[in-house]
């Protein structure tokens, strides 16, 4: 499980907080040996934070991808209660709404997009 100050202190340690990178999110396939694959990628265009069920939840979108810059000035304005929230991703399966937990973050220096990976549930 990751939550939202694992998500701050890796883009900080990652990127320096560049402002120019977006926000996108890799699915990954596992194969027999325990090793991944990288399957698709897709934007994240818009978030919602949760404080019944505690979640932050990022959604996949085509809207045109978030950036780094204004993502981390929401994060920053939250309280220290709200930085433990647990990171889902959120997208539609069908006509059903799917959350998937974070698996980590990386980044991508030539593409300047920072991703967030999850265990391939969309295909």
């Amino acid at each position: 499980m990751k939550v939202i100050i694992d998500l701050i202190e890796d883009i900080r340690e990652s990127i320096d907080n560049d402002k120019d990178f977006t926000l996108g999110v890799m699915g990954l396939s596992e194969n027999e040996d325990g090793e991944f694959t990288p399957l698709w990628q897709s934007d994240i265009s818009a978030y919602r934070l949760d404080d019944r069920s505690k979640k932050m939840f990022l959604f996949l979108g085509k809207e045109g991808a978030l950036s780094i810059g204004t993502f981390l000035e929401s994060l920053n304005a939250l309280s220290n209660e709200a930085m433990m929230y647990e990171l889902c991703i959120s997208y539609m399966k069908g006509d059903q709404r799917e959350d998937a937990s974070l698996m980590g973050f990386g980044e991508s220096l030539r593409d300047k997009k920072y991703l967030l990976f999850i265990s391939d549930q969309l295909h």
